[in-house]
C-alpha cells in the first residue's frame, strides 16, 4: 500500500512570504494557473495571502470535491473572503443541510412553469436592446451585454418595471461591484470600498422596501396563491415554504437577489460576448445556425418550444462554455475534513481549487482542445459525455448553478433574434487560433457594428 504524503510535499510553490502568488493569480483572474499546471501537472500547491491552496485538475478531482467528498469541504470557507463582504450569505456560501434547505425553497423559481413565464420579458428586452444597437453602432460588446443582462435580471429577479427604478438599481449595483476586489477594505466615504458598501446598504434597503410594500401584507395573511403565480423570482421566493411551513427570511432573500444579479450580470454577459465574437469570425456557423432556425422556427414567432429543438446552437454554446467558462475558471472549497487524493493528504485549514477551466482544455478529454469545434458535442463524438464532470462551466454536484436554465434561455433568445434579423462585424478581429490569450484582457476592446440582415440580402 502506497504511503500518503503530506500536502506540503506537493509540487508547486507557496511563492512570496504572506503574499504568496496572490498578485499574479488576481491579475490573471485565475488563468495564471495554466503555467503552474504545465509545469507541475494536475495537482500542485500554491498560496494566496498566506493561505495554503491545493489545485486539482481533471474529472476525477472534480467529482471528488463536488460530489463524492463534498462533505469534506466548505463552499463558505472557500469563498467567504472574496464574497461575503459583498453578497452576505447567499446559498452559494452555504453548506450541508442549510444549503439544501435554501436550494429547495429557491428551486421553484428556476424550473418548469416559472422559467416559461420569463420568456416574454426576456424577448422584449432583447428586441429593445438590438433596436438600440442599430441606432448607436458601433457598440462596446461586453459593456452592452453587461447592461442587457443586468436589466433582464432586475426585471425578472426583482419585479422592478419602472425605468427610473431600473436605472437606480443599475447604478447601485455597479457601484457595489466596483469595490468588490478592493484589497484595502476601509468602509469610509470617498474610498472605492466605502462607496461599494454604502451602495450595498442602499440596495438592501431598496429591496426590503419592495418586499414590505408589495408583498408584506400577502405574506402575513399567508395568501400565497397570488405569489405562486408570480412572473418574477422575488414573488416565488416569498411564496416558498418547506415541509414544516417555514419560509426564507427577508434578509436571506435579499442576499440571494443581490448575488443572483451578479450571476446574471457576469456569467450571461460573458457567454453572450464570446458567442457573438466567435460567430462574427465563423460564417459557416452563422449559416448553420440560421438554417437551423429556419427549419425549427420558420415564419412563427420564436417560443420556448423552439429553443429546445435548436441542437446545433446547443453544441455551439457548449463550446463557448468549455473555452470561456462563464462562471470563472476556478471554484474554491475550504477543507474541513482530511482529503486523500493522488497520493497526498490535504488537511483541514487548506483550500482546494477546482480548476474547471484547465479540465476543459485537457487533451485526455477533448480532441484538439485549443481549437473551436462545437461538433465535438454532437453525436457520435459527444466528448463531454465521456464523464459527467468533463464540462462544468456552471459548476457541478449539489452546488451546480441554480440559474443555469434561466441563463441558457436568455442566451438562446438573444442569439436566435440576432441571427434571424441582423448581421454584424466585430473589431478588432479576435485571434481565433490563440486561446491562451486571456479573454478578460480582450473583452473591453471589442466593438460590434450592427446592420439589418435584410439589407444584406
Amino acid at each position: 500500500m502506497t504511503q500518503l504524503k503530506p500536502a506540503e510535499e506537493m509540487p508547486g510553490s507557496f511563492g512570496l512570504p504572506i503574499l504568496g502568488e496572490t498578485l499574479r493569480l488576481f491579475a490573471t483572474q485565475g488563468w495564471g494557473l495554466t503555467k503552474n499546471y504545465q509545469r507541475y501537472g494536475p495537482i500542485f500547491k500554491t498560496s494566496i495571502l498566506g493561505k495554503k491552496y491545493a489545485v486539482l485538475v481533471g474529472t476525477e478531482a472534480n467529482r471528488l470535491i463536488l460530489q463524492e467528498q463534498a462533505d469534506h469541504v466548505s463552499s463558505y470557507l472557500g469563498w467567504k473572503v472574496a464574497m461575503e463582504h459583498i453578497f452576505g450569505r447567499p446559498m452559494m456560501l452555504q453548506d450541508g443541510e442549510e444549503h439544501r434547505r435554501t436550494r429547495r425553497l429557491m428551486a421553484p423559481a428556476f424550473h418548469g412553469k416559472a422559467i416559461a413565464n420569463y420568456f416574454d420579458i426576456m424577448q422584449t428586452e432583447v428586441n429593445n436592446c438590438l433596436e438600440n444597437w442599430m441606432e448607436s453602432s458601433p457598440i462596446s460588446i461586453k459593456n452592452e451585454f453587461n447592461q442587457l443582462a443586468l436589466r433582464i435580471g432586475i426585471r425578472l429577479l426583482l419585479g422592478v418595471q419602472l425605468q427610473s427604478e431600473v436605472e437606480q438599481v443599475e447604478q447601485l449595483y455597479n457601484t457595489l461591484t466596483q469595490g468588490a476586489l478592493a484589497l484595502l477594505r476601509l468602509d469610509i466615504p470617498f474610498t472605492k470600498y466605502g462607496r461599494s458598501q454604502n451602495a450595498r446598504r442602499q440596495l438592501k434597503a431598496f429591496l426590503q422596501k419592495i418586499i414590505s410594500d408589495a408583498y408584506g401584507g400577502l405574506r402575513q395573511r399567508k395568501l400565497q396563491g397570488n405569489l405562486q403565480e408570480s412572473c418574477e423570482v422575488l414573488g416565488l421566493f416569498l411564496a416558498a415554504v418547506d415541509e414544516e411551513g417555514n419560509a426564507l427570511a427577508d434578509s436571506q432573500i435579499i442576499d440571494e437577489l443581490i448575488h443572483l444579479l451578479n450571476a446574471a450580470h457576469f456569467t450571461t454577459a460573458t457567454s453572450l460576448t464570446w458567442a457573438m465574437v466567435e460567430l462574427a469570425g465563423r460564417p459557416q456557423w452563422r449559416e448553420k445556425l440560421r438554417q437551423e432556425l429556419a427549419e425549427v422556427v420558420g415564419d412563427e414567432p420564436l417560443n420556448l418550444g423552439h429553443l429546445k429543438q435548436l441542437n446545433q446552437m446547443t453544441y455551439f454554446l457548449k463550446e463557448i462554455e468549455r473555452l470561456y467558462n462563464p462562471a470563472g475558471v476556478v471554484l474554491f472549497r475550504g477543507v474541513v475534513k482530511e482529503i486523500e487524493y493522488a497520493g497526498y493528504r490535504i488537511p483541514p485549514g487548506w483550500v482546494v481549487i477546482v480548476a474547471q477551466g484547465l479540465t476543459h482544455r485537457m487533451s485526455e478529454i477533448y480532441t484538439n482542445p485549443e481549437s473551436f469545434e462545437p461538433e465535438r458535442f454532437a453525436p457520435p463524438r459527444e466528448e463531454d459525455k465521456k464523464d459527467s464532470f468533463a464540462l462544468i462551466g456552471f459548476g457541478g454536484g449539489e452546488h451546480i448553478c441554480i440559474g443555469m436554465e434561466f441563463a441558457k434561455m436568455e442566451i438562446k433568445i438573444f442569439l436566435a433574434t440576432l441571427l434571424q434579423r441582423y448581421d454584424w462585424k466585430v473589431t478588432p478581429e479576435y485571434q481565433f487560433n490563440n486561446y491562451h490569450q486571456l479573454p478578460f484582457q480582450v473583452e473591453g476592446k471589442l466593438q460590434a457594428q450592427i446592420s439589418n440582415l435584410n439589407l444584406k440580402n
